[in-house]
């Protein structure tokens, strides 16, 4: 019996390319049984996708991926599996989307100094506001060739627009997320560049915050690196998670699914989740 999950994917609500809809029927061509919708600071997309995911015969997660700060450094931590009507899980996310408009005005402002003029306008997308949205903004006015450039010239530390978020703490996120219900997952930790012992630090302090899993398996890791992750989750009694992180289709970007499996020596984190499909992938 296998089955194939995908527990970290994005669409049009923050800052991925594809709706609920598409995303979910994506998902379901490529195997994935089990698919968790994980927003950037919203929750927005996860009735459509539900929706989806009962026409397409497959299982709807309902999550979020939260923007947290440890020790001056933005971190992700995936929340699974909750109940999205939670009036504290909501005003939670309320305030983080009011943080990323206030930032997007920042930048906005920021550029139009600079005289670039009609930022503003992606403040007006229905979903979430990130960097991602302003850089795509900097390329279509040709200001920018391309993307990376874009954050390059304009949107990281030193340049011209950009813009410190002040994001809950750490322990703030995971409370968040145990509140209403749900398993914290830290997401991508490779993605820091956090030396050996910092990185320790980190999952000591997501441990004792109260977060239950470690994303071990994502896009782009090679063996080694999921091996030191699977070490991690071990040395610290963590459930292991896994998502393809998925944004859009690219060259080196995977589909939801794809991913290699889990190390044979972690505890999954969906073990003990009641009304997981069992179906058999041919």
């Amino acid at each position: 019996m296998k089955l194939y999950y995908d527990l970290h994917t994005h669409t049009v609500w923050s800052d991925g390319e594809l709706e609920p809809g598409s995303l979910v029927a994506s998902a379901a061509a490529a195997g994935v049984r089990v698919l968790a919708l994980t927003d950037h600071d919203t929750m927005a997309g996860v009735d459509e996708a539900a929706c989806a995911a009962r026409h397409c015969g497959i299982q709807l997660i309902p999550g979020v991926e939260l923007s947290v700060a440890w020790q001056g450094l933005t971190v992700h931590v995936v929340g699974l599996g909750l109940d999205a009507g939670n009036a504290r899980l909501r005003q939670a996310l309320a305030a983080v989307r009011e943080t990323r408009i206030e930032r997007g005005r920042a930048m906005a402002a920021a550029l139009a100094a600079a005289g670039l003029l009609g930022a503003q306008s992606v403040l007006e997308r229905p979903g979430i506001v990130s960097r991602v949205h302003v850089a795509d903004w900097l390329v279509a006015h040709g200001h920018a060739p391309d993307r990376a450039r874009a954050f390059k010239r304009f949107l990281t530390r030193g340049m011209p627009a950009y813009v410190v978020a002040q994001w809950p703490d750490l322990t703030a996120g995971v409370d968040s997320i145990r509140g209403a219900g749900g398993c914290a997952v830290l997401a991508h930790p490779i993605r820091y560049r956090l030396s050996g012992g910092r990185l320790e630090q980190l999952v000591r302090a997501f441990t004792e915050a109260g977060g239950v899993a470690l994303e071990v398996v994502t896009a782009g890791l090679d063996a080694g690196e999921i091996g030191r992750l699977a070490r991690l989750a071990r040395r610290y009694a963590l459930h292991a998670s896994v998502g393809s992180d998925f944004h859009k289709a690219l060259p080196w970007r995977l589909r939801p699914g794809g991913l290699p499996e889990l190390p044979g020596d972690c505890r999954p984190v969906w073990d003990g989740w009641p009304g997981i499909v069992s179906r058999e992938i041919a």
